[in-house]
C-alpha cells in the first residue's frame, strides 16, 4: 500500500514561533565603487532586516558580521566587481553567520592569477562563492536570504 500526503498549509509563509522560521538579518558589504552602486540599489528598498554599515574606518579591522545598530546579522553578503581594487577594511576570517561572496565579472571568466590576495582569501572562507555577470543576482540573493 502506498500512502501519499500533500501538505499545502501556507506555502511561502513562516511558521509562527519556530526559531528557524523568522526572517534573517542580512548584512551587505560592497568592495569597490561599482559594487557599492549595486548595494545602494538594494538599500533603496528600506528593508528592516537588510543592514548596511555605511562608511567604515579602513584602519579598524572589524569582523564582517559585526552588529549594525544593535542587529547581529544571520548572513553576510560581500559583493566585489572583478578588476576593482579590493580595499577591504574588515578582518578576513570565518564569520559566525553564513558568508556569501559574489564576484561580478566584467572580463569573462575569473582568472586566479590576476585576483587580488584579499579576493582569494575571501573565496577560501565563503560558504557560497558565485561569479556572475548578472548584477541583478545580488539583489535576488539578498531578497531570498532576507525573506
Amino acid at each position: 500500500m502506498i500512502t501519499q500526503t500533500v501538505i499545502r498549509r501556507y506555502p511561502g509563509k513562516r511558521i509562527e514561533g519556530y526559531r528557524n522560521s523568522s526572517p534573517r538579518v542580512v548584512k551587505v558589504l560592497a568592495v569597490g565603487q561599482n559594487a557599492r552602486q549595486i548595494v545602494e540599489q538594494i538599500n533603496e528598498e528600506h528593508r528592516d532586516n537588510v543592514v548596511m554599515s555605511g562608511g567604515v574606518d579602513p584602519d579598524r579591522r572589524l569582523p564582517m558580521d559585526e552588529p549594525v545598530n544593535g542587529l547581529k546579522p544571520d548572513a553576510v553578503v560581500v559583493v566585489h566587481q572583478q578588476g576593482e581594487p579590493a580595499a577591504f577594511p574588515f578582518a578576513i576570517e570565518r564569520t559566525a553567520s553564513m558568508l556569501s561572496f559574489i564576484v561580478l565579472e566584467t572580463n569573462g571568466m575569473l582568472r586566479e592569477q590576476t585576483e587580488n590576495k584579499k579576493v582569494r582569501d575571501l573565496r577560501a572562507i565563503a560558504d557560497l562563492f558565485v561569479t556572475t555577470s548578472d548584477s541583478g543576482f545580488v539583489k535576488e540573493l539578498v531578497s531570498n536570504l532576507a525573506s
